[in-house]
């Protein structure tokens, strides 16, 4: 089975988004990072999820797959993970510094995996015949789309003291309704 390179800017994101996370939330107030967004999940709660698919949804899988035979590969449920991984537990920091240390191991292993490794398929249970290929391209999609995410948590707590100035911004007035109800 062929499968296509991986785009450099994958590893790029791969890289940098532990440090991203870490600047764009150092000394943010702990209550703006505990505090849930409409579908209740708070900025540390993103981040535990990030660092729970880590293992799970990235680098597992594309294990399976360098070690096994068409591996079948499960849906996960974020959500019952985060509640049974014990994340609450942990602090924002920690979960940060951990995510950042498992990712500087893991995308080094991304790095030297070769053209034969990355076209190995997997079934899984969703998507269908996926390879290590399409899994690291998800990992860095995953990233930016909850780095996305964060961003936007982070936004809908000015659109309050924006006042008339929302008005400059779709995205500000659609937020603030969100939060507004």
């Amino acid at each position: 089975m062929a499968s296509a390179p991986i785009e450099p800017s994958a590893l790029v994101i791969l890289r940098r988004t532990p440090s991203l996370l870490r600047a764009l939330l150092a000394d943010v107030d702990p209550e703006v990072l505990h505090r849930p967004n409409p579908e209740g999940w708070s900025i540390k709660d993103v981040v535990a999820h990030m660092h729970d698919a880590e293992d799970i949804a990235f680098v597992a899988r594309v294990r399976r797959m360098l070690e096994e035979e068409t591996p079948f590969i499960a849906s996960i449920d974020p959500p019952a993970r985060l509640r049974e991984g014990g994340y609450a537990n942990r602090t924002f920091d920690e979960l940060l510094d951990d995510l950042a240390s498992q990712r500087t191991a893991h995308a080094a292993w991304v790095a030297a995996l070769t053209p034969e490794d990355l076209a190995r398929p997997g079934r899984h249970d969703t998507a269908g015949t996926v390879t290590p290929a399409a899994i690291i391209h998800q990992w860095a999609f995953h990233d930016l789309a909850h780095t996305r995410q964060i961003m936007e948590m982070l936004q809908a707590g000015f659109t309050p003291g924006m006042a008339n100035t929302r008005t400059f911004y779709p995205e500000a007035e659609a937020l603030h309704r969100q939060l507004t109800g």
